[in-house]
């Protein structure tokens, strides 16, 4: 008898694609649920999105995978479920034979979510299950991530946390592709190693990256822990929130970058280009931050790119640090476009009417990418935490486009807080070196005009009456933006 059962279901919710075509799009899927999305994976020209659904006022999830056309539409959907059993979804893997490799955490219900395991699946582009296998860990253990990567022989490595009680701590598993296990290994006395990815070197090695100490790890062919501390990762970043290996030494990263060591409150997307597993100090390096806001990579992938000099990084621009899911004011997708050392060709915001929460992108075939996260919108319901899932698959300029015309939901500058008092703070693409700001009244008389040099702006606006007012943002290199903005 399985030990999850799954079932089959596209009818409870509503979802909504917009300017369908292959090359841009738009999708939202709304439920009555509160829905997470973990990861996004590109097979066979399908799309599929893994994730969880939470039950309200308990410790308990349900997995759900969904698959989508290249053009945003919903054709399937499978969910993960246990009766008190929770499932926390992870990655998946590209598989053989059409299929796909799916991972996901299982525990009780309890607070500390004992009796957790992980168990691995392959899974069909039909969403039919052709095999499972369950690692449960020792039963006192508590809630544990993972993530899964192929090694050198095509084995599947598993890596992550578990909680013993409270305090993180490595675990590694090695299984052939019909999920036996080959070795495997807990790190009791590491304590406080929370990795968040991990490779086979070609010397058999495995390289880890850990997320709250700034370190590199390597362990040996054995899995003997070797050093917590193999070399430091450059400028303080914490943490991998993208990671993609351009040879078998060389990596691209992204990272949480406090570029304040002073103010910790300070979070920027730090990415680097670094040439050694271990050294880093011959790097190529370069930031996107604004020091009034919380900027954040995407939390699970931030850096894609199927073509090195049109490199794609995201994130969240004004981020609820406090509560990033469900903050209370306005937030956007942004992305970035670099060339191959990481020189900024263009950034764009997406969304600014809710709270957006970027998980992972991708780049496509066609030069452009795909943003995938949730959006939680506070306006609509501020004491309901349902978060919904919100995907776009933008062109290579970072647009998306319906008869020749750029959706609304893009942006190349953007206005905050709004609503505001006593100033306004304008953000502009690095793509424009100068632009002008205008303030209109609801008459339509120009109240004010500012001109921008550079990127960002700080304009006072204490002498405004409180009320509504239209502000434009344009140049003469195409940038024109229109939008409103309340003075409290």
């Amino acid at each position: 008898m399985r030990y999850f059962q799954l079932f089959l279901f596209l009818g409870m919710f509503h979802f909504t694609v917009f300017s369908q075509t292959r090359e841009t799009w738009e999708f939202s899927l709304i439920t009555s649920n509160d829905l997470y999305l973990i990861d996004i994976i590109n097979h066979n020209n399908q799309l599929f999105i893994s994730g969880w659904k939470r039950i309200p006022e308990s410790n308990y999830q349900k997995g759900f995978v969904y698959k989508l056309t290249e053009s945003g539409q919903l054709v399937d959907s499978t969910f993960l479920s246990k009766t008190d059993t929770a499932i926390l979804m992870s990655n998946f893997l590209n598989g053989k034979n059409e299929k796909l490799i799916l991972s996901y955490v299982f525990s009780d219900t309890t607070p500390n979510h004992t009796n957790s395991g992980f168990c691995l699946e392959k899974i069909d582009t039909l969403l039919s299950l052709s095999d499972i296998k369950q690692f449960p860990f020792p039963s006192n253990f508590g809630k544990v991530n993972l993530f899964i990567r192929y090694s050198l022989d095509s084995s599947i490595l598993v890596s992550g946390a578990y909680y013993n009680p409270y305090t993180p701590r490595m675990y590694i598993y090695n299984t052939s592709y019909k999920f036996d296990s080959i070795k495997a290994r807990y790190y009791p006395n590491a304590n406080n190693i929370y990795c968040m990815d991990i490779k086979q070197l070609s010397n058999k090695s495995y390289w880890l990256i850990q997320a709250n100490h700034s370190k590199y790890v390597l362990i040996d062919s054995s899995l003997n822990l070797i050093s917590s501390s193999q070399g430091a990762i450059p400028r303080w970043i914490k943490g991998n929130y993208g990671i993609k290996w351009d040879s078998d030494t060389s990596f691209y990263l992204v990272g949480d970058y406090i570029a304040n060591l002073s103010r910790f409150t300070d979070h920027d997307l730090g990415f680097f280009h670094q040439f050694d597993p271990f050294d880093s100090t011959n790097i190529v390096f370069n930031s996107w931050q604004a020091n009034d806001t919380v900027d954040f990579p995407a939390f699970f992938g931030a850096l894609d790119y199927t073509n090195k000099d049109s490199i794609y990084i995201g994130g969240i621009k004004n981020m609820v640090l406090y509560d990033p899911w469900f903050g209370k004011q306005p937030s956007w997708y942004v992305l970035l476009q670099t060339d191959s050392m990481l020189n900024i060709r263009w950034e764009r915001f997406y969304g600014g009417d809710a709270c957006y929460n970027m998980t992972k992108l991708i780049a496509t075939s066609d030069g452009g990418c795909i943003m995938a996260g949730t959006r939680f919108d506070f306006k609509e319901h501020p004491m309901v935490r349902e978060r919904d899932i919100y995907i776009l698959k933008v062109n290579s300029e970072g647009l998306i486009t319906s008869n020749g015309k750029v959706s609304s939901i893009v942006h190349e500058a953007i206005v905050y807080p709004n609503p505001g008092k006593e100033y306004l703070k304008v953000r502009v693409g690095v793509q424009h070196k100068q632009s002008t700001v205008k303030l209109f009244d609801i008459t339509g008389r120009m109240i004010l005009k500012n001109t921008i040099e550079g990127t960002s702006a700080i304009i006072n606006t204490q002498f405004l009456k409180s009320g509504t007012y239209v502000y434009t943002i344009t140049n003469n290199n195409g940038l024109n933006e229109i939008g409103k903005w309340v003075k409290e």
